[in-house]
């Protein structure tokens, strides 16, 4: 508490607004996001950077930061600094933002969203309205969707195709409720642990596997200490790009449009990165070593019902109606 209480009189202390060289005062905003530069993140960052800078005539200047650099790489750091109003801006997966509100884990019911065009219509309707809604309770506005892509699972020890295969694998999960029951269910034995530690527990033998965007198991070198994945899309992870309710409620009604309006553009541009990623990747990890298993819609169809006790009492938990609020979306988007 100490440290992050430090982190953030820090950050404030040098000041939201800065006065960028020049006759013309500048103000400068920072962005902030805890995966390398380079990612599908970072690039949509970079859009948001260049549309605010050109729109805003020079009256804004938007510093990036990758890495959660402001907040020392720490996740929570991070989100305090937003809230407290030390960051500005910040790209967050909702799998964290599950710390904040149990509401977000709706969106990684297991095949909830078929693909990647459904997702987007969803959350960019009635039901993301209602997600985004429950961060102002939490001193945040949220202002686009992008996403990080659909969970795969890898693993050292076998090609996964069926449920059994999954019998007493040590999987790394995020520290969500729901993903742990779901590999619980599966017969495997779940475990977590901060995502920076992951790459030692597989290479030394800690876990036979984790799951994760294949974007993510690309630029994490997994393939290295991986032998094995399976695309079986099973979990939808977006992410959020959002503001401090703070530094949202002191800006003109015309600054919070050019900004909200830069961060949809820029999510937008993101979500087609991941999207054409995930038509390049598999053949990428094949060639870096990795044994690639794409799932028949018949061996899906058997991991699905294995799950379902799992959807449904994480459809209670959460709320049947709030959950129907996602599925009703699915069925209009198809229609």
């Amino acid at each position: 508490m100490r440290f992050s209480k430090l982190l953030l009189t820090s950050a404030m202390t040098l000041a939201v607004f800065t006065m960028a060289p020049g006759a013309q005062a500048a103000k400068r905003v920072h962005v902030s996001y805890n995966v390398a530069e380079g990612s599908s993140w970072d690039k949509g960052a970079k859009v948001f950077q260049k549309l605010v800078e050109e729109r805003s005539n020079g009256d804004f200047k938007v510093s990036l930061h990758p890495n959660a650099a402001m907040a020392g790489g720490n996740d929570r750091v991070e989100m305090e600094m937003a809230q407290g109003g030390g960051i500005q801006f910040l790209i967050k997966s909702t799998t964290w933002m599950t710390g904040l509100d149990p509401k977000f884990q709706a969106l990684g019911l297991p095949w909830l969203f078929p693909d990647h065009e459904t997702a987007n219509k969803v959350l960019d309707g009635p039901a993301g309205d209602a997600l985004m809604k429950t961060l102002e309770n939490r001193d945040l506005v949220g202002l686009a969707w992008g996403v990080n892509g659909f969970r795969q699972v890898t693993n050292s020890r076998l090609p996964i195709t069926q449920p059994a295969d999954f019998k007493n694998l040590k999987i790394r999960v995020p520290g969500i409720p729901l993903y742990l029951a779901i590999f619980k269910e599966l017969g495997a034995n779940p475990t977590t642990m901060s995502f920076s530690e992951v790459f030692t527990a597989l290479q030394t033998g800690t876990v036979d596997g984790q799951e994760n965007p294949m974007s993510l198991i690309s630029s994490s070198r997994f393939y290295d200490v991986q032998k094995y994945m399976t695309i079986w899309n099973y979990s939808y992870d977006a992410i959020v790009f959002a503001t401090g309710a703070s530094f949202w409620k002191g800006l003109s009604p015309e600054d919070q449009k050019m900004f909200k309006d830069a961060a949809h553009e820029a999510m937008d541009a993101e979500r087609k990165i991941v999207e054409e990623e995930d038509k390049i990747l598999p053949a990428e990890l094949e060639k870096a070593g990795m044994t690639v298993t794409n799932l028949t819609p018949e061996q899906l169809a058997v991991f699905q019902k294995t799950l379902q006790p799992v959807y449904a009492e994480y459809k209670e938990k959460l709320g049947a109606d709030f959950v129907e609020l996602f599925e009703n979306g699915v069925k209009q988007a198809k229609n």
